[in-house]
Parts: C-alpha cells; sequence; structure tokens
C-alpha cells in the first residue's frame, strides 16, 4: 500500500511539473544582451533561446554554429531589437514564419549603447512589453522582475563608485562607458586609433609612463586582437569581459567593478622587457 501511495505522488509530482514546464513561455531572441535581459525579467516564467552568442574571443558568432535558428519551429516567437538585427541574425532569410517582434524600428543607438546603464532599462522596458503581449497573465510578475533589475543595476553602479576619482586609460572598444557611469576619470590617448591600427610606434613608453603614475590600462573583446596580445602579460592591463548568457547581468557587473577596484589597489608588478 504505501508503494502504491509512493508511486501515485510520484506521478502526481511529474505531472504537475511537466505540465509547468509545457507552460513556460518559449521566446528565441537574436542578441546575447537580449538574451540577459529576457532571462532576467522572463524567470523561471519563460525559455529563452539564443540565436546568437559571443564565442569565447568575444565574437558575435550564431548559436551552434547556426544549427539554433535552423531547428526552430513555425511560428516560434522571436525577439529582435530591430530589423538590421533581425536581418544579421538570419532570421529574416528564413523560409520559415516566425512570430518576430521588433524592439525599435530602428534601435536609435549602436548596439554598444547598451553597456551604457542609463540605456539598458528601457531596452529592457521593451522586452517587458513584449513577453506580456504573449503572456499577459504573467504581467505583474514579470513587472516584478523589471523593478528588481533596475534597482539592482543602479546598485551595482552604485557600488562602483569606489571607483571614483580614479585613473583610467582606456583601450577597450565598448566598456569605458560603465566605468565613466562609475565615476572614473577615463582617458583615451590621442594615438589609439593609430594603435588600433597595429602601428605601435610609442606605445611602450606611454604604458610605461602611466603604470608609474598608477594609472590602469582597460581593454575588452573589442579591443583589436593585435593590440591586446601586444599587451598580453602586463599587470597593469583590466580585461573587461562580456557577461556570460547564464549569468545576472547585475552581479556581473558589481564582480567586475570590484574586481577593477582590487586591480587598481594591488601595486602593479614591473613589466616584462619587450
Amino acid at each position: 500500500m504505501k508503494k502504491l501511495i509512493a508511486l501515485t505522488l510520484s506521478v502526481i509530482f511529474f505531472t504537475v511539473t511537466a505540465g509547468h514546464c509545457d507552460d513556460k513561455l518559449n521566446v528565441a531572441v537574436t542578441h546575447p544582451w537580449l538574451v540577459l535581459l529576457a532571462s532576467f525579467i522572463g524567470g523561471p516564467e519563460v525559455n529563452v533561446i539564443p540565436i546568437r552568442i559571443w564565442n569565447d574571443k568575444g565574437d558575435l558568432v550564431p548559436a551552434d554554429k547556426g544549427s539554433v535558428l535552423r531547428e526552430l519551429d513555425d511560428g516560434t516567437k522571436i525577439i529582435a531589437l530591430d530589423s538590421n538585427d533581425a536581418n544579421d541574425s538570419g532570421v529574416n532569410d528564413s523560409k520559415k514564419k516566425f512570430t518576430v517582434r521588433y524592439l525599435y524600428s530602428p534601435f536609435p543607438a549602436n548596439i554598444n549603447s547598451l553597456y551604457d546603464p542609463s540605456v539598458i532599462p528601457f531596452v529592457a522596458q521593451r522586452v517587458l512589453t513584449a513577453l506580456s503581449e504573449w503572456d499577459a497573465q504573467n504581467y505583474p510578475f514579470y513587472q516584478r522582475r523589471l523593478a528588481e533589475f533596475q534597482a539592482r543595476l543602479s546598485s551595482s553602479v552604485l557600488v562602483g563608485q569606489v571607483l571614483r576619482e580614479a585613473t583610467i586609460c582606456d583601450m577597450s572598444g565598448s566598456s569605458g562607458i560603465l566605468l565613466r557611469a562609475a565615476g572614473c576619470k577615463v582617458e583615451r590617448p590621442e594615438e589609439l586609433e593609430r594603435w588600433f591600427k597595429g602601428n605601435f610606434a610609442g606605445l611602450r613608453e606611454y604604458l610605461d609612463s602611466n603604470r608609474a603614475k598608477g594609472i590602469i590600462t582597460l581593454i575588452d573583446d573589442d579591443t583589436p586582437a593585435a593590440l591586446k596580445r601586444y599587451l598580453s602579460g602586463r599587470s597593469d592591463v583590466f580585461r573587461w569581459l562580456r557577461p556570460p548568457l547564464d549569468t545576472d547581468y547585475p552581479s556581473f557587473l558589481h564582480e567586475q567593478y570590484i574586481s577593477l577596484w582590487q586591480k587598481i589597489i594591488t601595486k602593479p608588478l614591473p613589466g616584462r622587457k619587450r
């Protein structure tokens, strides 16, 4: 009898759990930034399918070499930043009939503006609107998640205030805006465009001078590969990372700020000779 009861409870639990999973809203998204936002706002109510991801080098590439997009069913709900984003991700080239929701027409800024903590909440609001149109019964939940995202993002930027007044040499492609938001003194060297193109004349002297002043150099995945190779091994260089797609973005931003602060307060070791 006990075994029968246990078996019955197991079947009920499995049925309820499976039913809950089936009730999830399935949404594909075109860009990693939208993955982060949709995953946070949707929480356990939304199954987010990335169409494009950042690879280990930080490059934007099709997820699973494009098979994710090819295997989407007709009618799949897709969130795209705008029509250009949908084109770049291959969504508009597909012969399948997707239900595509453009957040903007067109997005009024460069995609890298999503690094800006003052911009990303507005995009998150539009993600909320898209999810709510497809899943109106969970609107209150999505609204609470959006409020939590905005509050925690602001809190993370406030944590970044430990960097206030610190001087950073910005050789990143797009991450400097996060340091300006934290109150850093961000310097972009006049020769940066030339160094980005691979002409490194005067770079070592510039870096050594900054190191003597305790100035950290910032790079990211948008910094040209040749320049990143030149800077590799220097203890006075900090690489700002792309957020992993399975991460809680406000927490990730908090960790990045603290890691940079620790880098600044740690006296850099002498650089290797070249």
